[in-house]
């Protein structure tokens, strides 16, 4: 590919949307033209701008708490649907309580679809495994990284949690981009959802949705989101490492 042809498929390229050899063919012109790879890190940087400055004002749930509980409601009626899409609305609506509840406890709003969408992400990719188009090699990895702003001793770093990486893909949490990354370490896997710090960076939040713990935290140009079905203490313990690493 030639920067050109980087140009005209960048969109798909941010979707996920390319075939695998054209996926390859761009990651390798990404990794050896540092032009290109400016040019892509601006364009998320400009969406995450722009997403953020539409969303300075607190969100008001009570519409998305509604749409869930109708939505929910709804699906009742199909046992087939209620097992495939209810445990998601379910969770959706249990993290907007949680949510609700924390910011009237500690002042500063944390976003609620960043979380909600954190848990419905994790329970339908590392759960339930839903085909994706996920990253597994060390130097796929660094090339989104890259295009993320990310360094590579930050994502690396976690590993000194005792959990070693597995694979990475690039999703987004409340319409921001952000590195989904799975760590690993017995059978238990946590997503660290991995962004540069924006101009509102995430309160250092802890809560749980059912059987799913979650966390937020900012620390030094890093913000993250932690998703993991783990039992408290050993997600607690994570944020910690995870904290102290960065």
């Amino acid at each position: 590919m030639n920067c050109e042809d980087i140009n005209q498929l960048s969109a798909l390229w941010h979707s996920g949307e390319l075939e695998t050899p054209s996926q390859k063919a761009f990651d390798a012109h990404l990794a050896s033209c540092p032009a290109c790879a400016t040019a892509i890190r601006e364009q998320w940087n400009n969406d995450a701008r722009l997403r953020e400055a539409l969303a300075d004002e607190p969100a008001d749930t009570r519409g998305v708490e509604q749409r869930v509980m109708r939505q929910i409601a709804r699906e009742r009626v199909s046992r087939l649907v209620w097992r495939r899409v209810v445990p998601g609305m379910a969770a959706a609506a249990a993290l907007v309580a949680a949510v609700l509840f924390l910011n009237s406890q500690r002042g500063t709003p944390v976003n609620p679809a960043i979380l909600a969408d954190a848990a419905r992400d994790h329970t339908v990719e590392v759960i339930k495994q839903a085909p994706r188009r996920w990253r597994t090699d060390a130097s796929d990895i660094a090339v989104i990284e890259k295009a993320q702003g990310i360094s590579d001793s930050d994502v690396k770093a976690l590993e000194t949690t005792g959990y070693k990486l597995q694979r990475a893909k690039i999703c987004r949490l409340g319409g921001t981009p952000y590195m989904h990354l799975v760590y690993a370490r017995a059978g238990r896997e946590f997503s660290v959802y991995m962004r540069v710090r924006g101009d509102q960076a995430l309160r250092e939040t802890a809560s749980n949705s059912g059987d799913l713990q979650l966390g937020a935290f900012t620390r030094g140009r890093v913000q993250a989101v932690i998703v993991t079905d783990a039992p408290r203490g050993e997600c607690a313990q994570f944020m910690r490492d995870a904290e102290a690493a960065l």
